[in-house]
Formats: C-alpha cells, sequence, structure tokens
C-alpha cells in the first residue's frame, strides 16, 4: 500500500483571491471607521464560513435578501471582536464589499506548481476538489497550472454536493482509481476539507498559510505546499510499518519505538515485582482475580 493520490481545495491553497478577500474587507472596514486587522478579519471569515458560507458578501446584489449576509458578516466582526454595527451601517458595508468583489482574479501561490510538479514526478495522481459551482478548467489554465492536475472535481459533477458532503471526495477517488488508505486531500479548511476527507478514510492536511489554526489538533498541519513532498513520504513511511496512515504523530511511530509515557516504567516494574512476590509464582502473570 502506498499513497497514491493527492487530493488540493482550490483558494487558500492552490491560489488566493486578488485581491485578497480580508485584505479588501479590512479596507473597507476601515472607511467607515472599524479598526480591524486583516488577520483578524480573516480568523472572522473563517468563523463565519464554518457557520453559514451561503452568507458570503461577494455573492449579494442589490435584490438579494440582506439578511444572511449582514448575519455572515456580523459574525466575521464578532469573531474579530467588533460589536455589529447597526443595520444602516450594515448594509452600507455590505454594498461596499459586494462592489469591491465585481471583479476579482486567481493567483497561484509561489508554491503550487512546484509542489504538484514534484507528486506528479513521484508518479502521484494529483486532483483538485472545489467547492465553486464552475467549470475549472480555464480558471487552472490563467492562473498557470494547466496540465499539472489530473482530476477536477466541483458540485457540478455530484447533484450539487460540496464539502464536506462524502459524495465529492468519494467521485474524486473513483476518478483517480484510489482506495482512501492511499488518497491524501490538501486544505484549509478544517470543517469542510478536514472533516469531510476524514469522514470518508483519506487522509487530511490543512493548511495554515496565514498562521489562523497554529494550536490545531488531530490534523496534520503544514504552513507551505513546499512542506508537502516531505510529509507525503512520511506518510508513506507509515504506511510501510503499519499497514495505513494516521493524523497523530505519535502514531507514525512504531509500537516498539514508542516512548512510555512518565511512570509507565515504574509502574511495569512495580506490577512485576507484586507478581513474583505472590506464591506460587512461577515466572508468568498471576491468574486473573
Amino acid at each position: 500500500m502506498t499513497i497514491r493520490a493527492v487530493f488540493f481545495d482550490w483558494v487558500n491553497t492552490l491560489v488566493r483571491m486578488d485581491p485578497d478577500r480580508h485584505v479588501v474587507s479590512a479596507q473597507v472596514c476601515r472607511e467607515f471607521g472599524i479598526q480591524v486587522s486583516e488577520v483578524d478579519i480573516l480568523r472572522g471569515i473563517y468563523a463565519a464560513e464554518e457557520e453559514m458560507s451561503g452568507g458570503r458578501p461577494l455573492r449579494w446584489s442589490a435584490d438579494d435578501d440582506p439578511a444572511i449576509y449582514l448575519t455572515y458578516n456580523n459574525r466575521v466582526l464578532a469573531e474579530a471582536g467588533i460589536a455589529a454595527p447597526d443595520r444602516a451601517t450594515g448594509l452600507k458595508l455590505l454594498q461596499r464589499f459586494a462592489e469591491q468583489f465585481r471583479r476579482f482574479a486567481f493567483v497561484a501561490f509561489d508554491d503550487a506548481a512546484p509542489a504538484l510538479r514534484e507528486l506528479k514526478q513521484q508518479g502521484i495522481v494529483t486532483g483538485l476538489i472545489s467547492n465553486m459551482p464552475h467549470a475549472m478548467q480555464p480558471l487552472i489554465e490563467k492562473a498557470g497550472l494547466a496540465g499539472l492536475l489530473d482530476i477536477v472535481v466541483t458540485p457540478l459533477d455530484v447533484n450539487g454536493e460540496s464539502k464536506p458532503s462524502a459524495a465529492i471526495f468519494l467521485e474524486a477517488m473513483r476518478r483517480a482509481g484510489t482506495k482512501p488508505e492511499e488518497t491524501v486531500h490538501v486544505g484549509d479548511e478544517p470543517f469542510s476539507d478536514g472533516k469531510g476527507a476524514r469522514a470518508v478514510g483519506i487522509t487530511p492536511v490543512i493548511i495554515d498559510r496565514y498562521g489562523i489554526f497554529p494550536g490545531l489538533q488531530g490534523y496534520r498541519r503544514i504552513t507551505s505546499l513546499q512542506e508537502l513532498p516531505a510529509l507525503v513520504e512520511t506518510l508513506q513511511r507509515a504506511i510501510s510499518r503499519n499497514g495505513q496512515t494516521h493524523t497523530d504523530t505519535d502514531q507514525l511511530e512504531p509500537k516498539r519505538a514508542r516512548a512510555k509515557r512518565p511512570g509507565q516504567a515504574r509502574q511495569a516494574r512495580t506490577r512485576r515485582s507484586r507478581r513474583q512476590e505472590m506464591p506460587g509464582h512461577r515466572g508468568r502473570a498471576a491468574p486473573p482475580r
């Protein structure tokens, strides 16, 4: 058994928005006298995405009911420690956000193409799993990643299902011809990329480019795709030793090499000593009580 496929999320994994959404959002807030950092806005965006991704301001138009969009923006601000503005100001913010995102592009991170090339040179299938319900090939070509992604799966391919739904991951594996234990998925959202991949048995890796999740538990975490080839090699070795991959670092170590926790060795010696003192003991464990 070996790693045969690595799938990737799109935004904030392989590419970034240009202009960056969190940068523009912070600028707009400052236009309205709301002083907030770009990183705090990004942290708020992740919180809002987990709870109500349908409220992204860049999707709003004047014909839409603004309620969910206002709630989304207020959640972003709350995570950044900012009190929600009054409704009139909230509507002006929403309108300004929408204006700023009428035109944007996707620009590949500098580490994206080299990482994809290195994986492909190793014979690993590379794939894109995106929640964007659009034809992705033109965007991939404009981002300079043409020929580097073997398969592409979006909600258009699975009856509108998106991450973390199992359907979109299963379709990607079907196209790649791999089993879950042979597959890795890299994305920036623990709540969609991480949970979704793990639910179907794929090894999830969270890329945290902006340091939003420094204490992330239960997932492999990288801050750049430059780290990915080496991580894949680590997972390959784990499979060779144990027959499967794990997300916990301790589980990657062979059982025989695991250090005992503090006090475990002393407890073990005490148990052996007590058994040896028992009447009739002949070098074997005492019978169960």
